[in-house]
């Protein structure tokens, strides 16, 4: 990002129908190759929920059985090992103020589980409803900051849930001089062993500061810059190899920006980047950005390169890829390969994703990711199952390769791997002022060789 300033430009994509109806104040995420959306507010607030296919250009509305999530808006959901987790949005009620609303929804089996009610005696280990809060993943737990409870006013909490013993932890509860303070509407996202919190409202007033957490040290500070943007709330933020994204947002009671910042975490400084839109586009407020592609991939673990540090620490951990019955070996590899790390940094585990090229304004191509395993073997090797799938464990990307190159080989295939592409893919879905239309947009923004 030296020298000339970027130029950007956010294409429409024109998924399929049925979709979704347009709104803000929704939560998604992407997990498993997919897309998965969750409630928001259009003219009342919603409970429908939806998979948005990036291969097909498909939505998909899924069940929402009375075991899932109520009405929800301004909530946040995050994604953990083939489970979604779906915190705070409730309608304002007496109930909902003595609530811990935390549902989990497992992707394998299409259920719902809601973490029951925290008895009367013990309410004050675990946080109770709220909207407009972020909420993040670190290793192997949640962390979930601020938010508004309406009448009772702002939280300046900051929690911690542990994905696997379910358990709630307050990990403090800072004064303005030591931390960010009661504020809602921000963005947080996580860089390396930190949290970054920027922007939102406090009190009647926007904000534009950014708040460091240190997960190692356990301690706030505040990053002083120079230049950067303006106050701002209902914005959304994404990391992109060494940087930070932040896009959109405005000033409450006003109309939105459509600007887009990037902040570089090394260098500690603000670029705006400059945004050509070529389609009829308007600014966007509480809206959800998401990312495709090596560049947003970037974990405490590893770089955004592609593919030099693309592998796990210790050499036991493998990964089980699955191929369906009947794909062709050279076909199915002739892809982008990107690792997200899983689980806590004692296990280094790895969860490979596998992403082709953009398709242009029609919509987006990528394949479906696979589940971690860790087996004791010394090298690649494939397993045929009986349905036909072929199975294939792999140490690392190059080994991934050598795998489907030998295997095509065995089917005496021509298997020609076409090198790893260097584009990334931003995603923009939904928020305020709604659309003209009723289904809900969907735009995208290659960021190429930036």
């Amino acid at each position: 990002m030296k020298g000339k300033t970027a130029q950007c430009d956010w294409k429409s994509a024109s998924p399929k129908k049925p979709s979704p109806c347009d709104r803000y104040k929704h939560a998604c995420i992407i997990c498993r190759g997919f897309l998965y959306l969750y409630g928001g507010r259009n003219t009342t607030s919603l409970r429908d929920f939806w998979r948005y296919n990036i291969v097909k250009n498909e939505w998909e509305m899924l069940n929402c059985s009375r075991d899932g999530p109520e009405e929800l808006e301004d909530h946040s959901m995050v994604a953990y090992k083939g489970n979604l987790y779906i915190f705070g949005g409730m309608v304002d009620s007496a109930f909902t103020q003595a609530k811990t609303p935390l549902w989990i929804y497992d992707i394998d089996s299409a259920r719902w589980t809601e973490c029951c009610n925290v008895p009367a005696e013990t309410e004050s280990l675990s946080p109770t409803n709220r909207k407009g809060h972020s909420a993040v993943v670190y290793h192997s737990s949640m962390y979930i900051y601020g938010g508004y409870y309406g009448i009772r006013g702002i939280s300046q909490e900051f929690w911690n849930f542990h994905f696997d013993t379910r358990k709630w932890l307050c990990v403090s509860t800072p004064s303005h001089s030591t931390g960010p303070g009661p504020r809602h509407g921000h963005s947080a996202v996580v860089y390396h062993t930190g949290m970054y919190l920027f922007g939102g409202l406090m009190g009647l007033s926007e904000q534009k500061d950014l708040w460091k957490w240190d997960f190692v040290s356990s301690s706030w500070s505040n990053i002083r810059t120079s230049q950067g943007p303006p106050p701002v709330v209902g914005h959304a933020s994404i990391v992109f190899k060494d940087s930070m994204l932040i896009f959109g947002g405005g000033i409450s009671n006003s109309s939105p920006n459509d600007d887009l910042w990037m902040y570089h975490f090394h260098t500690q400084t603000w670029k705006k980047l400059s945004i050509i839109t070529k389609t009829n586009f308007s600014p966007k407020m509480y809206h959800c950005i998401l990312g495709i592609g090596v560049g947003f991939q970037t974990t405490s673990d590893f770089t955004g390169t592609f593919p030099s540090h693309c592998k796990s620490k210790q050499k036991d951990h493998y990964q089980l890829v699955t191929i369906p019955k009947h794909t062709r070996l050279c076909n199915y590899f002739r892809q982008q390969t990107a690792y997200q790390a899983l689980g806590n940094e004692a296990s280094d585990a790895i969860e490979m994703k596998t992403f082709s090229l953009p398709l242009g304004l029609g919509g987006f191509c990528a394949l479906q990711t696979t589940s971690e395993a860790e087996l004791d073997t010394n090298r690649a090797t494939s397993i045929l199952s009986k349905d036909g799938s072929l199975h294939l464990l792999v140490s690392s990307e190059e080994e991934t390769f050598a795998a489907a190159q030998m295997v095509g080989e065995e089917e005496g295939a021509s298997c020609q791997l076409a090198p790893a592409v260097d584009t990334d893919v931003l995603l923009l879905i939904g928020g305020k002022p709604l659309s003209s239309s009723s289904e809900i947009l969907v735009r995208q923004m290659e960021f190429g060789s930036l």
